[in-house]
């Protein structure tokens, strides 16, 4: 008996037989559908133009655009109404002072505030416990005063020739000043700290200087040649003097000091005796306090020779734009120190450069100004320079 054994495939090998069938057929008439669609794995080519993107701190900064160009306006509205600037300054340490004091009450009686904000805006909740009441909270001490009165002085001389910049000159030229902000940073790092900076970061700069030239020539006709040159001098002392602090704040503010340039890397694996950082709030409440004590002997000369007591010229709606005001320019001061505690003192500049062109659009429209060919080709190469700096300039730092 012969026996004929017949191998039946099962349903898996039928199964794998009819698609690779299939796939024979298909090949020849259809193109291969894997080549029409995108690699999940190749980087997309605009990720090499973009900039890093950090959508927390583009939150933060989009907020401080708004509230720098609602008190920088403001403050323009202000001084056309009441043109005393020495005033004005002491005024507004006198409402961020106040501010700062109503915040620390509210948040004493509602603790549950500090964790809904990034830690070190506010003291903490065992330095509220200990000290019990408002008043002993906000008692200076010796670090206080020697954090602060630096910044203090800073405060003081940079708000005074801002408001005065500001009362000759337009809101959108003064900000096409401080513009160069960035410019002025390389050069106090690479002058006083030895930072080496390649190249091409000065290259980057070139841009930003033209802009801000061609800004300022072209609103030239605005003023006679004194007023203008006297309030463009104004805002650069303002810049300088902003620059300077910013620098000065970066040491006290960052929480983490091995990232400073300027730390001495000897000093590295030593430990600190006190790192405890002053929270923001203390610090904007003691730069507002020692600001209005510095600016009042001024604030008291200034009225001795007026014929009229200044404050007898406030009214209903200049004293609405001053809460206004003061009550805008403290929410961006906080936003200012908590992003100069988030990134590095040239990354700051960025995005305060950023700030200025946010504000310089805005007082554009504000005061309803058309712009000439030369002052868009000014906010033009600005943007570039921006741009530029942001991508190559600050690379690759020695």
């Amino acid at each position: 008996m012969i026996t004929v054994q017949i191998n039946t495939p099962n349903s898996n090998q039928t199964a794998s037989f009819e698609q690779a069938t299939l796939s024979n057929r298909l090949k020849g008439s259809f193109p291969n559908l894997r080549n029409l669609l995108p690699t999940p794995s190749k980087p997309h080519k605009f990720q090499a133009v973009l900039p890093p993107i950090d959508l927390k701190i583009i939150i933060y900064c989009s907020i401080w655009y708004t509230f720098s160009a609602i008190s920088s306006n403001i403050a323009k509205d202000i001084l056309r109404e009441f043109p005393h600037p020495t005033t004005f300054t002491e005024l507004q340490f006198l409402i961020s002072t106040v501010f700062c004091i109503s915040t620390l009450f509210i948040i004493n009686n509602n603790r549950s505030i500090i964790d809904k904000f990034p830690l070190g805006t506010f003291p903490t909740k065992d330095q509220f416990k200990l000290q019990h009441s408002t008043w002993n909270l906000i008692q200076p001490t010796e670090k206080i005063i020697k954090t602060t009165f630096a910044m203090g002085i800073f405060q003081f001389i940079g708000h005074i020739t801002s408001h005065k910049a500001t009362h000759i000159i337009p809101v959108s030229l003064v900000h096409s000043v401080k513009a160069l902000s960035p410019l002025t940073t390389v050069f106090v790092y690479r002058a006083l700290f030895n930072v080496n900076y390649p190249i091409v970061t000065y290259f980057t700069l070139l841009p930003l200087i033209t802009g801000v030239i061609l800004t300022c020539f072209s609103n030239k006709s605005s003023k006679s040649n004194v007023d203008f040159n006297k309030g463009l001098t104004y805002a650069f002392i303002s810049m300088i003097i902003f620059v300077s602090q910013n620098i000065f704040a970066k040491n006290i503010l960052t929480i983490t000091p091995k990232s400073l340039p300027t730390i001495n890397k000897q000093q590295e694996g030593k430990p600190q005796e006190d790192d405890a950082k002053i929270d923001k709030i203390t610090i904007l409440l003691y730069c507002s306090i020692i600001g209005f004590i510095l600016t009042l002997p001024i604030y008291l000369i200034s009225e001795y020779s007026n014929p009229i007591f200044t404050l007898f010229e406030l009214n209903p709606s200049i004293m609405f734009k001053l809460f206004l005001h003061g009550s805008s320019h403290f929410c961006q001061a906080m936003l200012a120190f908590h992003l100069l505690g988030l990134i590095s003192p040239v990354n700051y500049s960025i995005a305060n450069i950023l700030k200025r062109i946010v504000v310089i659009a805005m007082a554009i429209v504000w005061e309803g100004q058309s712009v000439n060919k030369f002052q868009g080709m000014g906010l033009l190469l600005t943007l570039v320079g921006l741009y530029s700096y942001d991508r190559w300039g600050i690379q690759k730092k020695k």
